[in-house]
């Protein structure tokens, strides 16, 4: 049996499902078994997360977490990527393999250029995850589940210079954590996920950011109910900084994505100025139908009809080892120590 070293840099709800996820995995007895240590700027994450049985050890500083870790995910607060990046590359094995599971994946590409070395290898990651959650917005610490990935898919954005046995390594993290693996390329990654993920996200923003500047704001603060709290939920969840960075750095692709949705919007606005009552029909009509059709395919969750990359991970490349590091031996058993 390997035994893996398991770096966590931000704790979250999706973070710590992780580390449910690899100790479940060692518990139906999978080969390997894990090791893993969180770090988060608060403390209260790290504890909590550490009770629920997700982390063996916890650290106040990253470069200490990723001390001799074969992997690492990277997690933190969107604006602290890159200084995180800075502050743990003297810390960092040869052979570490960081999946990045920032919103955005082609700024931190451009990092791992400027901070790892050729030795240290970037795979953007970015969870879907189990359609039993669809609905549950909730991203703190103890809403952690290790089934979160189970009956979904985890998206990988190597690069293209990635070698082949880092890509073969988060391939099966992506497999032991419950999930099926899909592959797809940074750019296609940045510009999908504005439309599911950011839009959401800026009119969650600038909903709150439009309403709070009304005269009448000090009584409609009162009458909020779930699903104001639920669309502008980002506001809790981010830190300002991480939104507007996670906006700006991908402000061309998102102001594309909202200059379709500005035109929809207006449709539905013209509708209602017109009294057109079969086109608000026609259109709730439609989008009921297609909604029925989303649900049902994501409950369903047959990943493999969907037009993203699964080309199968060579476990066996595994066993040739990253140059300069132990991970292959300890994958395949060859390291005793």
């Amino acid at each position: 049996m390997a035994n893996l070293s398991v770096a966590i840099l931000g704790m979250n709800r999706t973070t710590t499902s992780f580390g449910l996820a690899l100790k479940r995995f060692t518990k139906k007895g999978g080969k390997h078994s894990f090791v893993v240590t969180g770090f988060d700027r608060t403390s209260e994450h790290l504890k909590q997360a550490k009770k629920m049985g997700a982390l063996d050890n916890t650290e106040s500083r990253p470069e200490n977490a990723v001390k001799d870790a074969d992997i690492v995910i990277m997690a933190v607060s969107y604006e602290e990527v890159e200084f995180t990046y800075r502050d743990i590359r003297q810390s960092l094995r040869d052979g570490v393999v960081i999946l990045d599971m920032s919103p955005l994946k082609q700024p931190s590409l451009n990092w791992a250029k400027s901070y790892l070395t050729s030795e240290q290898h970037l795979i953007g990651m970015t969870a879907i995850v189990n359609p039993r959650y669809i609905f549950d917005t909730k991203e703190a610490v103890e809403e952690a589940e290790e089934d979160l990935f189970d009956h979904s898919a985890i998206l990988l954005t190597p690069s293209a210079s990635c070698v082949k046995e880092a890509v073969d390594l988060a391939f099966n993290f992506a497999t032991i954590v419950g999930s099926k693996p899909r592959f797809l390329d940074p750019t296609e990654h940045d510009m999908l996920l504005a439309q599911t993920v950011q839009l959401p996200r800026i009119l969650g923003v600038s909903l709150f950011y439009d309403l709070m500047q009304k005269r009448n704001w000090e009584d409609l603060k009162w009458l909020t109910n779930p699903d104001f709290g639920a669309l502008t939920r980002p506001l809790f969840d981010v830190h300002p900084d991480g939104l507007r960075d996670e906006f700006y750095e991908n402000r061309q692709v998102l102001a594309r994505v909202l200059d379709t949705y500005i035109g929809t919007l207006t449709e539905f606005r013209d509708a209602l100025v017109e009294d057109d009552k079969n086109a608000i029909e026609a259109a709730t009509v439609d989008a009921s139908t297609a909604y029925e059709g989303w649900i049902n395919s994501r409950y369903k969750a047959d990943w493999d009809v969907v037009g993203v990359k699964d080309p199968k991970a060579d476990t066996g490349g595994m066993m040739q080892g990253l140059f300069g590091s132990k991970i292959a031996e300890k994958l395949s058993g060859k390291d005793k120590n």
